[in-house]
């Protein structure tokens, strides 16, 4: 018999975006969702890897810096998204149980990668290799870096995935996925839609968005991150009965 390893029950089929507060607490990790819906766009506004110290050190341009922005992703399966947005002392991210689901083969075909997560502490050179490396490879303003290389956007979207582990410092457990640059997708292309309280992101919404956009956004499922999966299942085959009426 024949079997498919995409087809395991411990992979997910998704890739799920979850959105945060603020640091002042406004925008709100719903505000943030809004308007990521009105947009149409998760914007990739920062780097997340393992070389986010150098830039100042190199005097990176402000256009090569922003080149190494990514947009995180997570492959958890959909009942363990709660996990994900529970409080860790150790993260300095704190994520929102609010956001939005992908199909990851669509996403795939866009470009999105697993992050690289390499061990930083004992038993390696690694992390000093790579470190080196990068500051061989990289002159100061992206111009430069076409003058220099073949593929300077490929070069910056490898760099971009690697982050390290150790001891005191190990989230890959959050089987984070990255997108290199601004996530741009059509209301058909989201799965789902992940917030606390379904009926009250529902009525949000009714009073943010225009008709037509309400319209499209009422046949996407809303699914609540503490569900189980029969619960999600149940929410998805209800939101397709009503798109046949």
């Amino acid at each position: 018999m024949k079997i498919d390893p995409k087809k395991r029950d411990d992979l997910s089929k998704f890739l799920i975006h979850l959105t945060k507060d603020e640091k002042s607490g406004d925008p709100t990790a719903i505000d943030n969702l809004i308007n990521i819906l009105k947009q149409k766009k998760i914007e990739a506004r920062k780097a997340h890897c393992l070389f986010m110290h150098i830039f100042s050190q190199k005097g990176f341009s402000k256009k090569l810096e922003k080149k190494f922005n990514t947009v995180c992703l997570t492959e958890a399966p959909l009942n363990q998204i709660r996990i994900l947005s529970a409080d860790f002392p150790s993260r300095k991210i704190k994520l929102k149980p609010y956001g939005l689901v992908f199909w990851k083969e669509d996403l795939l075909k866009k470009g999105a990668s697993p992050a690289i997560y390499i061990n930083a502490e004992k038993g390696t050179e690694l992390r000093n290799y790579l470190l080196k490396e990068f500051k061989k490879k990289f002159p100061s303003t992206f111009k430069k870096l076409e003058q220099k290389e073949e593929y300077p956007n490929e070069i910056i979207q490898y760099f971009s995935l690697i982050n390290k582990i150790g001891p005191n410092y190990d989230f890959s457990w959050e089987r984070e996925w990255r997108f290199h640059g601004d996530l741009e997708f059509k209301y058909r292309d989201v799965v789902a839609i992940i917030a606390e309280y379904p009926n009250r992101f529902e009525k949000r919404c009714q009073k943010e968005f225009k008709r037509r956009q309400l319209n499209s956004i009422k046949k996407i499922p809303i699914i609540n991150p503490n569900w189980n999966y029969e619960e999600v299942v149940e929410e998805m085959s209800r939101r397709i009965w009503e798109k046949e009426k």
